[in-house]
């Protein structure tokens, strides 16, 4: 959970926020977006009819976001596998990613002898169809999806999901009107990485809206 107040006029956010696969991010890791605005936000004049100090502001927005990470966290398993799919679609298969030169993240027992010309990416057309149902659609439960990280744990065992998803790192998020948005990176030591202040922002129905990654 944060804590948001008001210092001489300033918002300063404090605590955790807890994003999934994402990472917890904590205290200077989190900001207001443009926070001299924050009085003209949609869901701040919704909320108050009339004059409000400070310390209102800051309670009401204390509590917004503490729930909104609650219905992430409510929603998690659709959260993690929006932001599962973006990875292997944009960022591996759609690249032809070569992670499996990095043993740190491979099952290397899965490696066939000769690589020249190996390729593991051999269901796109599923792939695709996943990310049709990913792609600007709600993850707060209200629709049916596959689950990606069994899909790709089961097609791709190659690749040590467990050791990528340990090494992400968070960097940072922005609280926004109506939006949370996350930015964060791996720390595989590798000429071409996976994650690079990959970032995307979640509206209130928890749907990704703007990837983008390197």
């Amino acid at each position: 959970m944060i804590k948001i107040k008001f210092v001489d006029g300033n918002a300063v956010v404090s605590g955790k926020f807890n994003f999934g696969y994402m990472g917890i991010y904590k205290d200077e890791q989190i900001d207001l977006y443009d926070s001299d605005e924050i009085r003209d936000w949609d869901i701040v004049e919704e909320h108050f009819d009339g004059d409000f100090t400070d310390e209102q502001l800051a309670d009401f927005l204390t509590d917004y976001f503490n729930n909104f990470e609650a219905k992430i966290q409510a929603n998690i398993k659709q959260v993690n596998n929006n932001f599962l799919i973006n990875i292997y679609e944009y960022s591996m298969e759609g690249i032809g990613h070569k992670f499996w030169k990095e043993p740190s993240i491979t099952n290397t027992e899965y490696l066939p002898e000769n690589t020249d010309d190996f390729d593991p990416y051999t269901f796109c057309e599923e792939t695709w169809k996943i990310m049709e149902e990913y792609e600007d659609t709600p993850n707060d439960g209200s629709m049916q999806k596959t689950d990606v990280e069994k899909f790709i744990r089961e097609k791709m065992p190659l690749l040590n999901l467990d050791a990528f998803l340990a090494g992400i790192v968070p960097e940072s998020i922005s609280l926004d009107d109506g939006r949370v948005s996350f930015q964060c990176s791996d720390n595989i030591d590798f000429e071409h990485k996976i994650l690079c202040s990959a970032y995307d922002e979640l509206d209130e129905n928890l749907t990704f809206c703007d990837w983008h990654n390197f």
